[in-house]
């Protein structure tokens, strides 16, 4: 069975801002990037690169996919850009991107949106209905801690991979930001990235086994692995990545580069 393999090596050829006030988006790799707070804060730069300028609690970034099927063995979801990270190094755990503090500083999500709506405008909060149903995972990531860092305690954990067991629940409408819609969780450790150097940033689901499905995140040429093998409330495709912001750490800058929606045809390994 051909593999559904779709990467996203994201930032784009080609921009353009704010087709309808309202509405707006950032258009990058042929998608629209949505910001839940501020918009203003999510732009292209001179070199066509998306730009998630001050980052801060409580910022989520979300975006449709092409869907990438995730029903038979083989199928493999995958999302891949450059990243680089710019910020300050305060020497205080709290604000230092490079010092262990809260529990992840950027949570990324790919889901299935199951039937719900897709975020269609900027502005929307971190959290709304829409997102009830919603099934997959998100990866809490600190890519400035070095590799082999631990725990220190509930809110101090360098990462962590999370399962939507709970979507339909009360919480349900919080897709990146609580833990609440969330069950089978394993931690996981920094990547050891300098401040300000690209690197690429790969998020792979793949289904191993009729009943498995394998995450992993991949950084400055780390990869972390999370498998899934409780079939109840699996996604049957990807079509949806959120981004979220948790922490007071001071990042001046979060910036994506690269392409692969705009650059690839179309083929027979997405639903279309």
């Amino acid at each position: 069975m051909k593999s559904a393999i779709a990467r996203l090596f994201v930032v784009l050829l080609a921009g353009v801002l704010v087709p309808e006030a309202g509405f707006a988006s950032v258009r990058f790799d042929g998608l629209n990037w949505y910001m839940s707070e501020d918009p203003d804060r999510l732009v292209l730069n001179e070199d066509h690169q998306l730009v998630w300028k001050d980052p801060a609690a409580p910022d989520m970034i979300a975006v449709r996919l092409p869907a990438m099927r995730l029903t038979d063995v083989g199928d493999t979801a995958e999302v891949v850009y450059k990243y680089k990270g710019s910020g300050t190094r305060t020497g205080v755990a709290s604000t230092d991107p490079t010092m262990l503090s809260g529990t992840g500083d950027i949570r990324i999500g790919l889901f299935d949106s199951n039937g719900r709506d897709h975020v269609d405008r900027d502005g929307i909060g971190y959290a709304d209905i829409r997102f009830r149903g919603y099934l997959g995972y998100h990866v809490r990531v600190c890519p400035h801690l070095p590799v082999g860092i631990k725990r220190r305690h509930s809110d101090a954990i360098p990462g962590k991979f999370m399962k939507r067991t709970k979507p339909y629940g009360e919480d349900g409408g919080s897709l990146v930001s609580s833990a609440a819609s969330y069950g089978k969780s394993l931690d996981l450790s920094g990547f050891g990235l300098a401040l300000d150097v690209y690197s690429p940033l790969v998020l792979k689901i793949e289904r191993t086994a009729p009943k498995t499905l394998v995450f992993t995140v991949t950084l400055n040429g780390v990869t972390y692995r999370y498998v899934d093998d409780e079939p109840d409330l699996q996604p049957n495709k990807i079509d949806v990545m959120a981004m979220y912001f948790p922490n007071p750490i001071e990042y001046s800058s979060i910036t994506f580069a690269g392409c692969w929606f705009s650059c690839m045809p179309v083929n027979g390994r997405r639903i279309e």
